[in-house]
């Protein structure tokens, strides 16, 4: 597990972005899991389930494209076939499955969306039906009109087995590099593909194909150009054998955990995070190391179940920290499924600092906490709201560190007063409160 290491000066906020936790993405991965979807998937290729922007691997189809978090890329960095070669558009392939329905997603910012021949832009997808034969879904540009689903192959997929549609923002055949890309929705009922039951995997080879300039004509004329990532380079290789797998499990799309931050306070640690979607969460277990290996549970965040909007959590270890402490949060699930988030490393370095005493208000004493970075005459006073001082906690020289002092003000009559800090340059003043 990667750790991400930081220095906290003060009140310094440092923001982990979470590695997801199906490990680091490669090129041309063996296989993908493929989650159960939380709801219904409307197939109008609008994308608006909220599971397909949850945290998943998927397919990153790029020229040059390399993985990285959730995004597997299919192939090498590919072959120009027809220069020249300018497009930098990218197509993103998600799958998601609602029991013998696997639904497949398309994004794409391609700013020339077009067709020629047999070819379109879009997604030709080979699958292994239940008797190993070869079943096809073709989810692309079919005419100058239209962004749907057809079938073929030697075992084609029977008619209400399949359907797909997509959105293109701009105008297909248009050459003059002004669409803004596409999305796309396709389903494959997997019983009219021959399976009585769920299969656990099924076999598949995954190919986008991106021509440009056509016009509609052939891609050998003045405009057209390609590139062999796009066409000929695939997830898999149907011919010869080459299929990859699409792993089917139960477990829904799990939580889309964005952010950990953790922040040295003269408190203690303060941690937070949040999350984009969560399905099914139990909850997060906060864990806690001095090494980076042995973790112990420190507490539990209880989590919301399954929701589709953001959510923001916290929880403030009172320690010391003294050299460095190591974090990671364990997510759960109602049915047990697990997830760890990645590790972050807090160390300090201390700075001139007054905390808000605590508590506050307070009857009659309470705890004031300072920091100094090194050896420093310090003085430390009470002040009522006249401006008179009342009482003088510290003055004297004081070692580099965090310092608590008490303050009992028994014999003050209730209301507002100020505390003041000097130590060298540094000066602060807080209000704190008595209530009696």
């Amino acid at each position: 597990m990667k750790t991400c290491k930081t220095l906290f000066v003060g009140s310094f906020l440092f923001l982990v972005l979470f590695r997801n936790a199906f490990g680091q993405a490669t090129n041309d991965p063996a296989s993908l899991p493929v989650y159960s979807a939380t709801g219904p998937i409307t197939v109008d290729g609008n994308l608006n389930e909220a599971d397909w922007v949850a945290a998943a691997p998927y397919l990153m189809f790029r020229f040059n494209g390399t993985p990285s978090g959730l995004s597997y890329t299919p192939t090498n960095a590919g072959l120009v076939i027809k220069a020249p070669y300018t497009d930098t558009s990218t197509c993103n392939v998600k799958f998601l499955h609602d029991g013998m329905a696997l639904y497949v997603s398309l994004w794409s910012n391609d700013h020339q969306v077009c067709k020629f021949d047999w070819e379109g832009d879009g997604l030709f997808l080979v699958l292994k039906n239940a008797s190993n034969l070869k079943s096809e879904l073709h989810l692309y540009v079919i005419n100058s009109t239209t962004f749907g689903a057809e079938t073929g192959g030697a075992a084609p997929i029977p008619a209400g087995g399949y359907g797909g549609v997509g959105v293109v923002d701009g105008t297909i055949y248009d050459s003059t590099d002004v669409d803004n890309g596409y999305t796309a929705e396709g389903v494959i009922h997997l019983d009219s593909l021959g399976y009585t039951t769920m299969p656990n995997s099924i076999q598949v080879a995954a190919i986008i194909f991106d021509p440009d300039n056509i016009l509609p004509v052939q891609p050998w004329g003045e405009h057209g150009n390609f590139v062999k990532q796009w066409w000929g380079s695939e997830w898999g290789d149907p011919d010869p054998a080459g299929f990859r797998t699409l792993n089917l499990l139960s477990d829904p799309v799990p939580v889309e955990l964005t952010s950990f931050i953790a922040t040295y306070t003269l408190k203690g640690i303060d941690l937070r995070w949040e999350t984009a979607t969560e399905t099914n969460n139990q909850g997060f277990e906060v864990q806690r190391s001095v090494d980076n290996r042995n973790f112990e549970k420190i507490a539990f965040v209880n989590g919301k179940g399954t929701i589709t909007e953001k959510q923001y959590y916290s929880y403030l270890d009172k320690t010391e920290l003294n050299g460095s402490l190591f974090y990671r949060l364990k997510q759960l699930d109602f049915g047990g499924a697990y997830h760890f988030s990645n590790t972050v490393e807090v160390s300090r370095a201390i700075s001139y600092e007054l905390s808000q005493n605590y508590p506050n208000p307070f009857n009659p004493t309470t705890t004031i906490t300072y920091s100094v970075p090194q050896n420093t005459f310090v003085t430390l006073k009470i002040y009522n709201i006249l401006g008179s001082e009342v009482a003088e906690l510290v003055n004297g020289q004081v070692d580099a560190g965090i310092h608590r002092v008490n303050f009992n003000a028994y014999n003050f009559n209730s209301g507002v007063y100020f505390y003041t800090i000097k130590a060298g340059n540094f000066s602060e003043t807080k209000k704190l409160t008595l209530m009696k």
